[in-house]
């Protein structure tokens, strides 16, 4: 139940799921420590998560060691975790372990492995190593249509996370194009009001905004923050960088300003 809560971005309802199956087990394994783990990384609870995350990572080097698969699923949620956090430098170092670790004993064009190249490319692009980030999001993205399909939600991560790179290289014709592809992909498999749809809303809503076609952003913003703040709740991030964008295109606007203020409000909470 908490697996197919969490996949369908109901955070709120799996997270007491995922800790009732630790309470009431003997013996807490692996398995639901790392479950959990993921499931606080989405709901934005990140300190808890990197806790977790290192103590599943150091028990499964000790009892399988450093080049079992999951030992090495432990190495990708850690990355993960500390890219969210904004903790680039540890972060890329420990994406290249598992990535490499993965290539080894997985193969190059392995779906596990393809995961560690995306999360690398999003370390890097993070760090403004774009020429890098683009060569990897190509390669997940070709690697994920080649063996899922063009309409897999894998898939269509990948469109997404390739468009954000080429956004932020000012590439925005090919940008546009893939952020349409990923919102209207997400949409058709996820559902209108998905973490992953909305995320898509909120991207392409950026890159509209920069385009100066305000208005299509607007709508978009506004879908975003309504849907984000009732699933996330108003002080999550994903939630608080859409507030923040449309509080940059109110201003934008002009005669908004006192709109724009009240929209940002919210982020003050949230330190």
């Amino acid at each position: 139940m908490a697996s197919v809560l969490t996949a369908r971005g109901d955070y709120a309802e799996a997270e007491p799921q995922c800790r009732r199956v630790l309470k009431t087990s003997e013996t807490a394994t692996l398995r639901e420590v790392h479950n959990l783990t993921g499931m606080l990384r989405l709901a934005g609870k990140l300190a808890e998560a990197e806790t977790l995350c290192r103590r599943a990572l150091t028990e499964r080097e000790s009892v399988l060691g450093e080049m079992h698969a999951e030992t090495l699923e432990s190495v990708n949620m850690l990355g993960s975790v500390l890219w969210q956090q904004g903790n680039l430098e540890e972060a890329e170092v420990v994406c290249r372990k598992a990535l490499e670790g993965r290539e080894t004993l997985l193969g190059d064009k392995h779906l596990d492995t393809l995961v560690s190249v995306n999360n690398l490319a999003l370390v890097l692009e993070r760090q403004g190593k774009l020429q890098e980030a683009e060569v990897l999001q190509r390669r997940a993205l070709a690697g994920r249509e080649a063996q899922l399909g063009a309409m897999h939600p894998e898939t269509l991560i990948s469109v997404n996370n390739l468009a954000v790179v080429l956004h932020t290289q000012g590439n925005l014709e090919e940008a546009e194009g893939l952020y349409r592809r990923a919102l209207a992909g997400v949409e058709a498999q996820l559902g209108a009001n998905h973490p992953d749809t909305l995320l898509s809303v909120n991207n392409l809503a950026h890159l509209l905004r920069q385009l100066g076609k305000l208005q299509d952003a607007e709508g978009l913003y506004r879908r975003a923050v309504a849907s984000q703040e009732a699933q996330l709740g108003a002080g999550h991030r994903s939630t608080l960088r859409s507030v923040f964008g449309l509080a940059l295109l109110l201003e934008a606007k002009g005669g908004h300003l006192a709109e724009a203020r009240r929209a940002v409000a919210p982020s003050r909470g949230a330190e």
